[in-house]
């Protein structure tokens, strides 16, 4: 009877120890495979950035200019601008992926398609040259401009500077936590109000020395994005769909003006 009872108790420790290797065993393979699918999805991801790039560069080929939206690639009729030369669409087989005129990343989030700072208005009170940030102590630079009274936009361009403040006539428009290193650039559009007469720009920066960033001031009723030649940049914000992130959560950056183009 003893021997019964020791082959039950013996037979239950058996079974025991093989529920647990089995569930470290699927525990193991679910990450596994949960790994190789984040990994297959960033290369999709790449891969589809890489074909809105071909495009784009196609379209920028015919036409001169890079378009406002990165929609325009599947327009078969061109964009106010883009009209000398247009051959379009540009792409068709990926068109079944867009929603609401915006492509979505395998992690169903439409990818952000960014050119740099074209939305300046034609009438601009002010453009600053590249502030840059040097060694030694970290600086304020100050502009005055001249404006009528009333409402304004204020943009900023920032080309890797991930700690600063922006102020307008003493007010904080843009805080210190609102710099980041990316997207490269980051643009940052912030309604303002204007003083009648002499207003005054507040710019100081403390990141790694030869950042930079640029700011202007500008009318908001002729404000308006035009098309670029200069450059474009496609971001995936991953798996978290947020801004930055490591491993799986990191943004996958393509940057048509640096080489290699994925940052």
């Amino acid at each position: 009877m003893r021997t019964k009872n020791k082959r039950k108790g013996i037979a239950l420790v058996e079974l025991i120890i093989f529920i647990v290797i089995f569930l470290i065993i699927a525990g193991i393979s679910f990450r596994l495979v949960y790994a190789v699918n984040q990994k297959a999805k960033i290369v999709k991801a790449k891969t589809e950035i890489s074909q809105f790039a071909m495009a784009l560069e196609n379209m920028k080929d015919d036409t001169g200019y890079y378009p406002v939206r990165l929609g325009a690639i599947f327009d078969e009729t061109p964009p106010p601008g883009m009209e000398k030369n247009w051959n379009g669409p540009y792409a068709t087989k990926m068109k079944d992926m867009v929603n609401n005129d915006t492509p979505l990343d395998p992690w169903g989030h439409p990818y952000l398609y960014q050119i740099p700072m074209t939305d300046i208005p034609p009438e601009t009170y002010i453009q600053t040259p590249e502030i840059g940030r040097f060694t030694g102590s970290p600086r304020t630079y100050t502009y005055d401009f001249i404006a009528p009274a009333g409402p304004a936009y204020l943009i900023l361009t920032n080309y890797g500077i991930t700690s600063g403040e922006i102020r307008l006539n003493g007010t904080v428009i843009i805080e210190q936590k609102e710099f980041k290193n990316s997207p490269w650039p980051q643009i940052i559009t912030k309604p303002v109000s204007l003083l009648a007469g002499t207003n005054t720009l507040s710019c100081w920066l403390a990141s790694t020395p030869n950042d930079y960033y640029l700011v202007s001031v500008g009318n908001p009723a002729t404000k308006a994005y035009l098309p670029t030649s200069d450059y474009f940049v496609l971001t995936s914000y991953a798996r978290d769909k947020k801004s930055g992130g490591k491993g799986f959560d990191r943004d996958i950056i393509y940057n048509s003006k640096t080489y290699p183009n994925f940052q």
